[in-house]
């Protein structure tokens, strides 16, 4: 009769301890899935809160490769992590055979000027020095790899993401 005891006693033990091993796994799944769910409107809210806009295209006439806009935060998030925007300008080019072939290039930042990057100044940049604030405009100057073909009603489309994904695109003839 008291081997019988300890072995029911034995067996509540360890349901009672299967029960607190379950309840301990499903009580951190259910914090882990709250924190994705914070992060996850913490992300939306950044990306809701950020707007740009392009305007004023110029094509340096001189040799056509450089290329500038105004990039304006319509936005109310601060602007800063340029290595991780995308510029990306689709462009015709005259090539060795005299035709116009359509070119996508990505660009990257910089801090000079060079052929297939671009820069960034912002102007009147009294608040917050390379940072580019909500209601604030930066103008944006980037070297392309090829000259733009000077042929009429041919586009170049400009498009530039942030580094949360909202993109703004400005198309233009050339």
């Amino acid at each position: 009769m008291g081997f019988s005891i300890i072995i029911a006693s034995a067996i509540m033990f360890i349901a009672i301890l299967t029960s607190l091993a379950v309840m301990l796994t499903v009580a951190s799944n259910m914090y882990k899935a709250n924190d994705v769910m914070v992060k996850s409107t913490m992300i939306r809210k950044d990306v809701n809160d950020t707007s740009i806009d392009i305007s004023n295209l110029t094509i340096d006439s001189s040799d056509r490769r450089h290329v500038s806009f105004i990039l304006s935060n319509d936005g109310k998030s601060k602007l800063f992590n340029y290595t991780y925007f995308d510029l990306i300008v689709t462009y015709y080019y005259r090539d060795t055979m005299d035709n116009d072939v359509m070119l996508i290039e990505r660009l990257s930042y910089s801090n000079i000027l060079q052929e297939g990057q671009w820069i960034l100044s912002i102007q009147d940049d009294v608040i917050d020095p390379n940072i580019l604030n909500p209601k604030e405009n930066a103008r944006v100057e980037a070297m392309l790899s090829n000259p733009i073909t000077s042929t009429p009603s041919k586009n170049i489309i400009i498009t530039i993401s942030t580094d949360n994904g909202v993109v703004a695109t400005l198309a233009s003839t050339t």
